[in-house]
This record gives structure tokens, sequence and C-alpha cells, in this order.
């Protein structure tokens, strides 16, 4: 699976659209590819109107993301959790940890709003 970063409505924000599965064959490429994101954007949206499956290495990979974008001084945010993956989250209490959105645009008008209030 390749992961890609768009960066093209917003330079300081990347967005990156997770496909179908996030589950223990893939979840190392993500964490790399989320690793090289960060020095293009500290700021970034997981669209996940895409991902149909997570399991627990999946889950692990993305607030293990989380953390690294924390450390850089910037945020990840989700956006369109789909039902079966919104269920995972509620489950292990990892909703609690991210700000979720309906959908990318509304992640990425979030960050510009806390840019703006500053």
């Amino acid at each position: 699976m390749i992961f890609q970063l768009d960066t093209s409505t917003d330079t300081t924000i990347g967005i990156a659209a997770l496909q179908v599965r996030i589950d223990a064959n893939n979840c190392g490429e993500l964490q790399k590819a989320f690793l090289n994101w960060l020095q293009q954007s500290a700021n970034i949206v997981f669209d996940c109107s895409s991902l149909d499956f997570i399991d627990s290495s999946g889950l692990g990979t993305i607030v293990s993301c989380l953390r690294k974008a924390l450390e850089h001084k910037g945020d990840l945010k989700l956006a369109a959790l789909g039902p079966k993956v919104s269920l995972i989250f509620e489950l292990t209490k990892a909703k609690q940890l991210f700000s979720i959105y309906p959908d990318a645009a509304s992640a990425v008008s979030s960050f510009n709003a806390i840019t703006a209030g500053q």
C-alpha cells in the first residue's frame, strides 16, 4: 500500500487518505510515511472516508502518529470515520485522544481556526 500526503490545498496542513485497511501488514509503512510527512508539516489530517478496517496494530500506529505529531508541536486530526472504524475508537476509548471531524475539510478548517485565534 502506498501512503501519500496531499499539501496542495494548504502548505501548512497535510491530508493523508487512509485506504481500506490499516493492520499489522501495513502499519509499519504508515508509520514510516508519517515520519517523512512530519518533515513537510506537523499538522496532519487522516481522511478515513475509505478506511473500512483497523486492527489493534493499526490503532496503535495511529496513536503513535498522534504522539509524534505532538512532539513536533503539531497535531493529528481524524476525519470521516466510518461506522466500523468509529466503533473501534469508541470501544478502546481512543476516541478521547483525537479531534474527530465529519470530513477532511472540517478538520483542515479547525487548524485554520486555531491559527487565526493566536
